[in-house]
């Protein structure tokens, strides 16, 4: 008699299932880590714009009024205030200083949903505190 050779259905599907197995568990995992290398793109944005309103009142012996627009503002560009995930806004404080917030946009708004908006601001506060913490 001749040997066959091959696999075997039953061979075949115990590599599906553990195939399977592995893409159920590391799927969502990726996801997350995708979604926390995003917030951190905006929390350097972040930090990297209050880096320009501390050279702006080192300059001007004042505080921008806005992120765009020139005179009295930064004269940043949208293109550099707003990419796929995060738009970057300017928040006025009832006390002088200033607060920057990134706001959650498109895919990362609904895949992170407890950080749509992550603020810092000139007392160096940093919230929400559990978006911060990478």
């Amino acid at each position: 008699m001749k040997k066959v050779k091959g696999f075997t259905l039953v061979e075949l599907l115990i590599t599906v299932a553990i195939v399977a197995l592995l893409a159920a568990y590391a799927i969502p995992n990726y996801r997350q880590y995708v979604v926390q290398s995003k917030r951190t793109e905006a929390h350097n944005k972040l930090l990297e714009v209050a880096g320009m309103y501390e050279k702006f009142y080192a300059n001007t012996n004042r505080y921008p009024t806005n992120v765009s627009g020139g005179g009295t503002a930064l004269s940043l560009d949208n293109s550099y205030l707003r990419w796929e995930d995060y738009q970057i806004r300017h928040q006025d404080r009832p006390n002088g200083g200033w607060r920057l917030q990134a706001v959650a946009l498109g895919n990362q708004a609904s895949d992170d949903p407890d950080c749509l908006r992550i603020r810092f601001d000139s007392l160096g506060q940093r919230t929400p505190a559990g978006c911060w913490n990478d």
